[in-house]
Order: C-alpha cells, then sequence, then structure tokens
C-alpha cells in the first residue's frame, strides 16, 4: 500500500533526494562511491517526511525545510551504517551492505563521512535551537548504540532497558524531525510539546512493529528477513514479553534455543511465544503507542499534511492486522 505522504510532499521529496545526492559529492571518489552505496539506493524516507509534513502542517513553506529534512536523513543513514558494521549485516534496503560489499573499516570510515555531512548541513542554520537540537540527538543515538552494546552479552533484557534503549536509538530521531520542524516554524511550546510527544511516540511504535515482524511478519511483504533479531542474538520485546509470564520449565528453554542462534530453532520458538498468548500482549502494548500518537495530532491544526502524518501512524497498525 502506497502511503499518502508520497503524493502529498511528492515535490519536496524529489527535492530531498537531489539535496541528498549532492551533499554526499567529495574530491574523493571512494567516499561519493561508498556512501552514494547506501544513500541513493532509496528507503521510506520516514524521518525526513515526518519532518516535512510537521512543517507544513503548521504553515511552513520555506527553502530551508529540505536542508533540515536532508540533514536528518543523513544522520539516520550514518546510524544505519555504522549499525551493520556492529551487526555484520550483509544486506541493506535489500541490496549488500557497505559492511558486505567492501568491509568493516569502510563501513567506519564512510559513516563518519556522511555523518560529517549532516553535520555541515546543520551547521548552516542560522537558529541555534535547531542546531542544538540535532546535536543533542546524535549525542543520544549514540548513547543507545552504546547501551545496547553493554547489554548485548547479558542472559536476559528487562522491558524497561528494551525502552531506554529504543528511545535513544530509534523514537529520538523521530523525535528531533518533529521538534525542529516546529521550531523552524516558530510555534508555540503546546505545539511543540505536542509534536514531542507524537513523534517520540510513532518512534516507539515503528520500532515495536519492527520487532513484532521479525518474528510475525510475512517476507514478501515487508521484504525484510524473518527471524533477524533472533538470529543475532538481539532481545527485543517479543522475547521480553514472553518471558514474563513464562513458567520456569518453558523459560528455560526458551533461553537455550535462543543461545543457539540457530534459524531451525525459530519455529519451536515461535511456538513457545504463542503458548504465551505473545502476540495480544505485543498489540496492546503498540496499540497504546499508537494511539498516542493520534491524540496528539489532533492537537494541531487539521489540513491535508496532518492527514498523512495520521496516515502513517493507521499505515504501521494495518501491518500487524
Amino acid at each position: 500500500m502506497e502511503l499518502l505522504y508520497k503524493k502529498i510532499i511528492f515535490d519536496e521529496l524529489e527535492k530531498l533526494e537531489i539535496t541528498l545526492s549532492e551533499s554526499i559529492n567529495s574530491d574523493i571518489e571512494l567516499a561519493t562511491e561508498v556512501s552514494g552505496h547506501i544513500v541513493k539506493s532509496g528507503g521510506k524516507r520516514i524521518r525526513p517526511a515526518i519532518c516535512i509534513l510537521v512543517a507544513k502542517t503548521l504553515g511552513y513553506s520555506e527553502s530551508d525545510l529540505i536542508r533540515l529534512a536532508s540533514s536528518i536523513e543523513l544522520l539516520h543513514t550514518a546510524t544505519l551504517i555504522h549499525d551493520d558494521v556492529v551487526d555484520e549485516s550483509l544486506i541493506r534496503r535489500g541490496k549488500e551492505s557497505i559492511q558486505a560489499k567492501w568491509d568493516d573499516a569502510h563501513g567506519v570510515l564512510v559513516g563518519d563521512f556522511v555523518y560529517s555531512k549532516a553535520f555541515q548541513l546543520m551547521a548552516s542554520f542560522d537558529n541555534p535551537n535547531i542546531i542544538r537540537e540535532l546535536a543533542n540527538a546524535t549525542n543520544k543515538i549514540s548513547e543507545g548504540e552504546v547501551l545496547q552494546l553493554s547489554m548485548k552479552r547479558q542472559s536476559n533484557l528487562s522491558e524497561e532497558d528494551y525502552f531506554n534503549i529504543i528511545d535513544r536509538k530509534t523514537a529520538e530521531l523521530f523525535k528531533v524531525s518533529a521538534v525542529t520542524a516546529g521550531i523552524l516554524c516558530e510555534c508555540s511550546q503546546p505545539e511543540l510539546d505536542s509534536l514531542n510527544n507524537f513523534a517520540t511516540s510513532l518512534g516507539l511504535a515503528f520500532q515495536i512493529q519492527d520487532d513484532i515482524l521479525d518474528y510475525y511478519g510475512q517476507e514478501n511483504l515487508t521484504g525484510k528477513k524473518v527471524g533477524k533479531d533472533f538470529e543475532e542474538g538481539k532481545f527485543t520485546l517479543p522475547i521480553i514479553v514472553s518471558l514474563k509470564t513464562m513458567n520456569q520449565t518453558n523459560k528455560t528453554r526458551l533461553l537455550s534455543l535462543f543461545k543457539t542462534r540457530k534459524i531451525e530453532h525459530f519455529a519451536e520458538i515461535i511456538a513457545l511465544m504463542e503458548s504465551e498468548k505473545t502476540t495480544e500482549q505485543l498489540k496492546t502494548i503498540f496499540t497504546h503507542h499508537s494511539d498516542e500518537c493520534i491524540n496528539e495530532l489532533e492537537k494541531l491544526p487539521h489540513n491535508q499534511y496532518r492527514d498523512a502524518l495520521e496516515n502513517i501512524v493507521r499505515n504501521l497498525d494495518s501491518r500487524l492486522t
């Protein structure tokens, strides 16, 4: 299903792609080639789309908007490149990851290069509040990566730890996409608060959905390999929720299977999780955050751009039904 925002802001997304391509140009041909491998590979562009839609919901239409949205997408791209190195991922957006096509060194250095290009765009804004928000978000995302790494060898992960990680790693960039757009529009503090709450809840819902689909999704619909988090040994919400109510025998068995990271055990893990009605519990948690998104959106001006933001939330929900 094509998302509404792709029609509503088609022209702006076209300008975004041009700015992204121009931003990664370098005198060092290798830097341009390797960064272009992922920057030009597409993706949903959901974070810059949120930035653009929020600004247009609030009546903004000046050229600074595309630069802001581009800096956000470059920040996101840099985190993906580094993630692929840490996770030893072979595929990114349906193509070989930089780490797989070249090597870890290329991934680390080109990730740094894309970060630097994001910072150059960030520094071009006259408003120090926008620069401050983007800089703080970059720091918080990095902390989330380190936090996840520090907990990687734990035998279990609490729900509180999980949300602390995804709040930093995922929700933070959603939040800064909306809040910096609000700052650009010089909106009121109550509107900024609503944007903060909306985008944070959306980021959490987005990551929860992604984690659910890793266990229960259909590859032909999602385009992502099912069981990837399991094979990487990542404790995500489906496992955490299951373990909370499981008896000791099943808990021991699930953790034993989880440690193997062997895909042939994946079906048994799903069966153990379903004995706890895990999907129902996960849907309840997801719905709480998606409902928060809609509630906060209703505080913003009602126009086609706000409708497109709501459509993003509704589309997330539809993929889990």
